[in-house]
């Protein structure tokens, strides 16, 4: 079975938010073992694909992993009928998902004022949530940031196989490090837990093994 991607994106003006979240989705689209099967812009990024919801079941649990382009502060990201925040019902991989990368300025703010564990219960058995500690840009360069995350994720190495397959982390952080000034930070929240260590995590057509006991948290962060 192929792993699944999508896509949800605001553009608020500025298209390079759109073409941030497809590029991800689209370039591992064109790999044997990935499909694109969801895609949601503007009025269709709505809070329930998100946040528990009676008699409903949440898109983006529907995919293995997401790239989404959006607001965001360290307590929430914006949707386009309001805002998906810690206090919210989240319960990201109790579905499918295993990856959400996001273009949300500060929401993995990892601070005396803001420390990150916050973020530690919309963990069901996602692996990685990618992001950023401050502000991110777009619309000046930074179109290209989910072609080159999926690029150093999975492509470069399916493509031409003695080029190195990067792990999630570090594909993460070079994707970032490409697109961004060095004033930007690119962060992560990641769990693992017994038989599924995912500091070495790769994105590969097959289903990694999920943390779901013994669960601990571990983050980073650093410019860009």
């Amino acid at each position: 079975m192929a792993r699944t991607i999508g896509s949800w994106w605001i553009r608020d003006t500025i298209d390079g938010r759109r073409l941030e979240a497809q590029g991800f989705a689209s370039l591992l689209n064109t790999l044997p073992g990935y499909t694109w099967t969801e895609d949601h812009g503007d009025a269709g990024v709505v809070e329930k694909d998100f946040v528990e919801t009676a008699s409903y079941t949440e898109k983006i649990d529907q995919v293995d992993a997401v790239q989404m382009s959006s607001h965001g502060n360290p307590d929430a990201f914006s949707v386009w009928n309001g805002s998906v925040s810690t206090s919210d019902t989240i319960r990201f991989g109790k579905g499918d998902l295993e990856i959400f990368a996001t273009h949300a300025c500060h929401l993995l703010e990892n601070s005396a004022a803001h420390p990150v564990g916050r973020w530690c219960g919309a963990f069901d058995r996602l692996h990685y949530m990618c992001g950023f500690h401050n502000s991110s840009y777009s619309g000046g360069g930074q179109n290209a940031r989910g072609t080159y995350f999926a690029m150093y994720a999975a492509w470069l190495h399916a493509v031409v196989p003695f080029m190195p397959q990067y792990t999630v982390r570090d594909a993460w952080r070079m994707a970032n490090v490409a697109v961004e000034g060095s004033d930007v930070e690119w962060a992560y929240l990641r769990c693992t837990g017994t038989g599924a260590d995912t500091y070495n995590e790769l994105l590969t057509p097959g289903e990694p093994a999920d943390p779901t006991t013994n669960r601990s948290f571990w983050t980073a962060h650093g410019s860009c």
